[in-house]
């Protein structure tokens, strides 16, 4: 169980949605699945931040295919497979179509990197990132090995390729990039200078990666790694010949920790909804009272109720701006709700092909669900939260009974709001999960979704 996925359960638990029982169940079996030939660590991403890798080389496509099965069994959504060649990667592809033909359509391939990759990546969410440069065109296997080990840890690459000393205003170019980057992987074979240069150029940690690359008197690598090791620049580590997975995930932890110390004092300011489950109205509300005091649900029914909603029908998007304009409440929560409904004037027009200020406005149009709306902006302002992280929402699956009859789920408005960059859950629960407002809100609030 990732480490995202046990801070759901937690969150589930505190929230009631899951009992201490079967949270309980959900931990029983971790640590580690015994295949018989292999004990595959299910618990790796939970201890240390990143899921069990697979080393390919040595060992038999289905050895492979049935240790990537039992990771993604225990919920690990992306397998990295190493050193795989692409003969052994079509038969791990063969052994996984014939074991779960889901999964092996989920399987890709790398060739330059020689990297296979159970399940997609997931987008990274932070700001900073990797800058991964090479030395020369023959050193792209290994460069590759690290940049997209990273990208599937869950950092950021940018990727600085053919910039060695042989031609240095190739690298000079790139002095921004190297400048803003957390960490740079320098890779090079033959003399393996470029390291040393880029040690000199950067403010971060330089992690040197020597390569097999070279003629005779390299010594397949063994030059270049004697050169690193000798190397008169601070802050260069080096790791071994070769080793792209190696240099790519210690990038990943340097880049991932600092972040994480960036951001300890704004810790407390951040507000986590889950949305696996539901992401709808009452859950966005449920999660955002969770850090406020218990008697906090009163106090803000209150003030909704103070602030002046009128208990008609608004009909269109003009309407509800005046009204959201002569509620008495901050100016703040009046920002949120116009937002908020803004989104969804547009994607209502959007779904039915007319100018948004003639769009017509149904359910959410009336008094009682734009009290629902302030509530929600009522709650996230007294949480005092600089930043909205969620996770990826789930949108239901099926039919659902609305003003234009039935339509499937996720409706028009919300699948349109969706679209402007909502992440969701591959996995779909039965009724509707997610409403047109509650999309508004998570594109409106939301800064990261993990």
């Amino acid at each position: 169980m990732e480490p995202q996925q046990v801070l759901l359960m937690l969150e589930q638990v505190a929230s009631g949605s899951i009992s201490p029982a079967g949270a309980q169940g959900m931990l029983a079996d971790q640590g580690y699945s015994d295949l018989g030939f292999a004990k595959v660590d299910t618990d790796r991403a939970r201890r240390t931040g990143a899921g069990e890798v697979v080393y390919g080389a040595g060992k038999t496509a289905d050895q492979i295919a049935d240790i990537c099965l039992a990771l993604r069994g225990a919920g690990q959504t992306c397998v990295l497979v190493t050193r795989l060649e692409a003969q052994k990667a079509e038969a791990v592809q063969a052994a996984l179509r014939a074991r779960e033909p889901q999964a092996a359509a989920l399987f890709e391939y790398r060739p330059v990197p020689r990297l296979g990759l159970l399940g997609a990546p997931a987008k990274p969410t932070r700001k900073g990132y990797i800058a991964v440069a090479c030395a020369g065109t023959s050193d792209l296997y290994c460069a590759e090995e690290a940049a997209v080990t990273a990208e599937v840890l869950g950092s950021r690459v940018v990727r600085l390729y053919d910039v060695g000393v042989a031609g240095i205003h190739r690298l000079l170019a790139h002095r921004e990039d190297i400048a803003g980057a957390s960490c740079v992987v320098a890779v090079a074979g033959m003399e393996g200078a470029l390291a040393s240069v880029v040690g000199g150029m950067a403010a971060c940690p330089v992690i040197a990666v020597p390569t097999s690359v070279g003629y005779g008197a390299s010594f397949g690598g063994v030059a270049a790694l004697l050169a690193m090791l000798n190397s008169c620049a601070s802050g260069v580590s080096v790791v071994n010949i070769d080793n792209g997975f190696g240099a790519g995930y210690q990038a990943h932890m340097i880049e991932r920790m600092g972040y994480q110390r960036g951001n300890e004092d704004t810790d407390m300011q951040m507000l986590r909804w889950n949305l696996s489950e539901n992401a709808t109205r009452v859950q966005i509300l449920g999660d955002t009272l969770l850090q406020l005091p218990p008697d906090a649900r009163e106090r803000l029914e209150a003030e909704a109720d103070a602030a002046g909603v009128p208990d008609r029908h608004h009909h269109d998007i003009g309407e509800v701006l005046a009204t959201i304009d002569g509620l008495a409440v901050s100016q703040a929560v009046r920002d949120h709700m116009r937002a908020i409904y803004t989104i969804l004037a547009e994607a209502e027009a959007a779904a039915h092909g007319c100018p948004v200020e003639q769009t017509h406005f149904h359910e959410v149009g009336d008094g009682s669900r734009i009290r629902n709306t302030l509530l929600v902006c009522l709650a996230v302002e007294a949480t005092g939260a600089k930043r909205i992280v969620a996770t990826a929402a789930q949108t239901g699956q099926g039919e659902v009974e609305c003003a234009h009859g039935r339509l499937s789920i996720p409706a028009p408005a919300t699948a349109a709001i969706i679209a402007r960059g909502i992440p969701v859950c591959e996995r779909t629960l039965p009724g509707e999960r997610m409403t047109p407002t509650s999309a508004a809100m998570i594109l409106h609030f939301v800064v990261e979704f993990e």
